[in-house]
């Protein structure tokens, strides 16, 4: 069974019902299967069934490779790719509308379970296979949507979307352009051969607080993490400087355009006179002024995640509201009192933008791109992950494991297994 799915998987065949099919044609598998046939359920259900194993045997092949030299893992990327979600758009409700479609399930389901069994023996069974899978993914919708209550309070949760037909997926940006339902598929890959070392899978449209997870899963598979992980500008935080340092992990990406940055927070209805980088800063007394000759005194400092320090400044309530310029600097404070914050980065993030200022590491950081897209555009294109076939988030890692495992047998073929044709006599 599991070569036929690593065989299938390698054909770009992810249906369980298309792979059965061609049980009955396809040489590959007729032979695989000594002629025989496998039931599509049988397939469908093995495929999901055994995580677990999968996973040691996905350990299993790595460790195939690093005895042949193709895992080093001295130098890894990390990336991610959204894979479309069994689902459509048109599954995904909001507030008091998926309320609404969940007691309607519910009732229905309740409805079918009353009438009479005038029916055969498999299409009882079939129905009854059919009514354990909405209950499923109706329960699925309930648990997530009393989740978003719990994290966002009852007003933001009736603003959220869900799918009633795929709970965990989330509506997504695509890089091709548009939104759909997806998961988020995180892929660690070792630079020397790239071989994908972990996959994880989730349903968070942002990469920032996935890479901690990442590094988890490869300490878990590997007994080790590498020396050295390269990462887009997504993955670039504070927070995640601070935690690849707690791992004895070195952080390779690009500094954050802070002057963007800065740009991006002045859109709160302030004139462009009196934007932060307007008011200037007395590093002797440690205040600022304004631009109408205001000063702003120090007030607080926080602490904030990767050690990052925010040090808070305000002005006078008196200065601000005889201010003719009040509206202009300050119309959306709570008290109309204008308040600036100097953010000072922690000693590792001054490292860190230190070294990626030198040749070495730039250099460095420009391996990413080969190295990273590379297993992504293999899945994509030639195993055709668009799309997952399973649904559920534990099933769909499941299936990007398969994928992930297909892919690293691929590579183990195309480097070492198969040797370079030589002539007869040469």
């Amino acid at each position: 069974m599991i070569s036929v799915w690593l065989y299938g998987t390698s054909r770009g065949i992810n249906s369980a019902r298309e792979l059965s099919e061609r049980c009955d044609w396809e040489p590959g598998l007729q032979w695989l299967c000594a002629m025989g046939s496998v039931n599509y359920h049988s397939l469908s259900t093995f495929r999901v069934s055994h995580g677990e194993a999968l996973k040691k045997l996905f350990a299993q092949v790595l460790g195939v490779l690093s005895a042949q030299g193709l895992v080093k893992l001295e130098r890894l990327t990390v990336d991610g790719t959204r894979i479309r979600a069994n689902c459509s758009n048109e599954s995904f409700l909001r507030g008091q509308k998926l309320q609404e479609h969940l007691a309607a399930a519910e009732a229905h389901m309740e409805a079918l379970e009353q009438q009479p069994e005038d029916t055969t023996k498999r299409q009882q069974a079939a129905r009854e296979r059919s009514l354990r899978e909405r209950e499923q993914r109706v329960a699925a919708a309930q648990e997530q949507f009393k989740q978003l209550q719990q994290q966002r309070g009852p007003s933001e949760a009736a603003q959220a979307q869900l799918s009633t037909t795929e709970a965990d997926a989330r509506i997504m940006k695509q890089s091709g352009g548009g939104f759909a339902p997806s998961y988020n598929l995180q892929l660690a890959t070792d630079e020397k051969a790239k071989i994908i070392v972990a996959a994880v899978v989730s349903n968070s449209g942002t990469d920032t607080q996935l890479l901690a997870g990442v590094m988890d899963e490869v300490k878990e598979i590997c007994r080790e993490v590498p020396n050295q992980v390269l990462v887009d500008g997504g993955y670039v935080s504070a927070d995640n400087i601070g935690k690849m340092h707690d791992r004895s992990v070195e952080l390779i990406g690009p500094v954050p355009d802070v002057a963007a940055a800065n740009k991006q927070a002045k859109q709160r209805g302030v004139s462009e006179a009196y934007f932060r980088d307007a008011f200037r800063y007395d590093i002797d007394q440690d205040t600022y002024q304004c631009p109408e000759g205001k000063v702003l005194v120090h007030i607080r400092q926080r602490q904030r995640e990767g050690g990052r320090i925010e040090h808070e400044y305000r002005a006078k309530g008196s200065d601000c509201a005889a201010c003719p310029h009040q509206m202009e600097c300050c119309p959306q404070a709570r008290r109309s009192v204008r308040t600036i914050v100097r953010s000072e980065p922690s000693e590792n993030v001054k490292a860190f933008r230190e070294k990626m200022q030198t040749d070495q590491y730039q250099q460095l950081y420009r391996k990413r791109s080969e190295v990273a897209e590379f297993p992504n555009a293999w899945l994509k294109e030639k195993l055709g992950l668009r799309r997952f076939q399973l649904r559920g988030i534990a099933n769909v890692a499941v299936e990007s494991l398969w994928a992930a495992t297909t892919y690293n047998v691929q590579q183990w073929i195309r480097l070492v297994w198969r040797r370079p044709f030589t002539p007869v006599g040469v």
